[in-house]
């Protein structure tokens, strides 16, 4: 090159193109920023319970002042993880259908339940559990509530 003008161009040009280049590229290795992170925990859903079909009874029948029966129920658990049944409490008062007659007063008294270590339901998903001396009746049961189906309100407690 002959002219020195336009070498010196060249150089300057050179130069400052290295030093944008180079300061572009340590930018983009050093950039930072900051915002904030979100998340949302889900609201779990009460678990419910239906009492079975009576002809899923074959046997423990109640009679007054007899042992203790067995009660079986199914316990849906509707949220999207397994839970485990930690207690099932009665809360309400025994209802009787399906009796010889009237069955205004049932006799029936709920034995308070401690489910074994393992009852798990599944995500979506239901599992029977057999309660064995749950349910009891007493004399005091009325006369039309022979062969009767009993409907005993509980609350089902579950823990994931």
């Amino acid at each position: 090159m002959k002219n020195p003008t336009l070498r010196r161009v060249l150089v300057v040009t050179t130069v400052v193109g290295a030093t944008l280049g180079g300061g572009i590229a340590v930018a983009a290795w050093t950039s930072s920023g900051s915002g904030t992170a979100g998340a949302k925990a889900g609201t779990a859903a009460a678990p419910t319970a239906t009492a079975l079909l009576a002809s899923a009874f074959t046997s423990g029948l109640l009679y007054p002042g007899g042992p203790a029966g067995d009660a079986k129920i199914v316990v849906n658990n509707p949220n999207p993880y397994p839970v485990k049944v930690t207690s099932i409490v009665a809360n309400g008062t025994p209802t009787g259908s399906g009796g010889t007659g009237t069955c205004t007063t049932t006799g029936v008294a709920w034995v308070a339940q401690s489910p074994a270590t393992g009852n798990s339901v599944p995500a979506n998903g239901n599992t029977t559990l057999t309660l064995s001396g749950a349910v009891t009746l007493s004399a005091a049961s009325d006369d039309g509530c022979q062969g009767a189906l009993f409907a005993i309100p509980v609350t089902v407690t579950v823990s994931s």
